[in-house]
This record gives structure tokens, sequence and C-alpha cells, in this order.
């Protein structure tokens, strides 16, 4: 596995990917309505800008991507083949040394209440939930994590 910086040739791949992550990752309390879709996640990757998104690479393939901002991982997506693999936590841990390379302390991350994947995940790396929630959409609550880097 191989992990780079995302490059402009790389948004409809991801896109498709973050798609597929989420019907598979919150099928069932995310209404279809609410699900992004390619065009919507096309216009989000094409302003991201360098130093900001990274991808992992599985045997030619695009196997998840991280994204990191002001010492909050804003978005991290797996594939789904590759959800019960080390691509899931590879990516954690890079997002955590760009943030200590760039001189935060601390990071941040929000995730859906519901996703009992993805929190094993954080909590296995060392974050803890902090208290803070915000509802995403009706009735669907997102929970702030919060680790020491």
């Amino acid at each position: 596995m191989t992990i780079r910086p995302v490059t402009a040739g790389d948004v409809h791949a991801i896109a498709a990917l973050q798609v597929r992550s989420w019907r598979a990752e919150y099928h069932g309390y995310v209404d279809d309505a609410d699900m992004p879709t390619i065009a919507d996640r096309i216009g989000l990757w094409n302003g991201v800008r360098p130093g900001e998104a990274w991808l992992a690479e599985q045997d030619g393939d695009i196997a998840g991507v991280v994204g990191v901002a002001d010492g909050e991982i804003g978005m991290l997506h797996i594939d789904p083949p590759f959800q019960d693999g080390e691509v899931p936590g590879a990516l954690l841990r890079h997002a955590e040394d760009v943030m200590r390379a760039g001189g935060h302390t601390m990071a941040l991350l929000w995730t859906f209440r519901e996703n009992a994947k993805a929190r094993a995940l954080y909590e296995r790396h060392g974050w803890a939930v902090d208290g803070a929630e915000q509802e995403r959409s009706p009735g669907v609550c997102e929970i702030r994590y919060r680790r020491m880097l």
C-alpha cells in the first residue's frame, strides 16, 4: 500500500469511492436523499488544495482517502472492499502525522454516532469522544472525537 497526495486526476475516482463508502457505511440511518452524489463530490474534490488530502492505493486501486485542515480530520472514506484491512488505520495515522508536522498538538474529527465501525477504529487509535454533538440532518447526529498528538 502507498499513501500519496490527491491530484486533480484523482477527482472522479475519489468521488465515486466516497459515494460507495457512504452507501455502505450509512445505509439505514442516512436517508437516500441525503446521500452524496458523484456530481456533488466532484465539486467538493475540485476545491481541495495541495496538502489537504491523501489517498491510499493498494494493488493499483484507490482504497481510501483522508482529508485534513486546521487540525481536524474532515473526511476519512474507505472503499468497502478495503474497510476491514490495513487501509483505515494507515490513513488515520498518516493524517495524525500531517497534523503533528503542521505544529498541532491536538486533533479533532466528527463521525456519525451510529457509525460503530468508525468509532471502534478511532478508539483503537487513542481518540476519545469529547461530548460535542451536532445534528447533521434530521435525526442523524454527529459526535466529536479528540486526540492529543
